[in-house]
């Protein structure tokens, strides 16, 4: 199999070496540009399958790069915004544009690279109506938006799936209820966080109403919630 083309677009050298630094031990190859104009003749040229994309640049920013990938190239490449801290209303901004996901500058380069598999791993997803994956004794079908426990469906709406699935395919990440307030309703805080964990609650109780045990989403006290792949399974 092909190794996966990533294309980093963002100004700084420095940041451009960092993120290659952290995934220079994958299998990709790695292409890159130093301004829109730059990333635009690549992405056009080139079977790009995923591209992280710094917000703040000159001339061509981020933003409209992503606009115009999303228009003008017709491009459904996957997209990583990187931004500042407390950069929240770029970040949401980006997403309604059509970004996939974002991290937040200074980052840890294993946290990138688990983001960037993610996010390549749910792009796949979408080219194979059949894919499917385990976890914890639940089937997962994304394409079905589709949770099946002891070979019946759980009784989720899109949005609680959505959530859940994001969860499921990040194990360990924690996220925080503004980070799934921004990935999930694209909305910045001024959002009901209290909706998050509505969600989260509903979910819960749909498992155990089907009788399973075990512990799927943890609470993180003070933080938001989590997915850990070996721990807390089903009884």
């Amino acid at each position: 199999m092909a190794a996966e083309h990533i294309l980093i677009v963002d100004d700084e050298q420095e940041m451009r070496t960092l993120i290659k630094l952290s995934l220079s031990d994958k299998n990709y190859l790695v292409s890159e540009a130093t301004n829109g104009a730059e990333a635009m003749e690549i992405i056009h040229n080139k079977d790009i399958q995923l591209v992280v994309l710094d917000i703040m640049m000159p001339e061509i920013d981020g933003f409209e790069l992503l606009k115009l990938m999303r228009g003008e190239l017709n491009k459904t490449t996957p997209v990583i915004l990187l931004s500042a801290l407390g950069d929240t209303e770029r970040v949401v901004k980006g997403l309604q544009l059509g970004a996939d996901d974002y991290i937040v500058k200074p980052f840890e380069p294993r946290e990138l690279a688990a983001r960037l598999e993610s996010v390549l791993r749910r792009s796949l997803l979408q080219k194979n109506p059949d894919y499917f994956f385990e976890l914890k004794g639940l089937t997962f079908y994304p394409n079905k938006y589709q949770i099946i426990y002891q070979q019946k469906a759980l009784p989720l709406t899109k949005k609680e799936f959505s959530i859940f699935h994001r969860l499921a395919t990040n194990t360990g990440r924690v996220y925080s209820r503004e980070q799934i307030l921004n990935l999930e309703w694209e909305m910045a805080y001024d959002g009901d966080l209290r909706t998050v964990d509505t969600h989260i609650k509903n979910i819960r109780e749909k498992l155990k109403a089907e009788g399973y045990q075990g512990t799927v989403i943890e609470t993180v006290w003070g933080i938001g919630y989590k997915v850990d792949e070996n721990d807390s399974s089903a009884d």
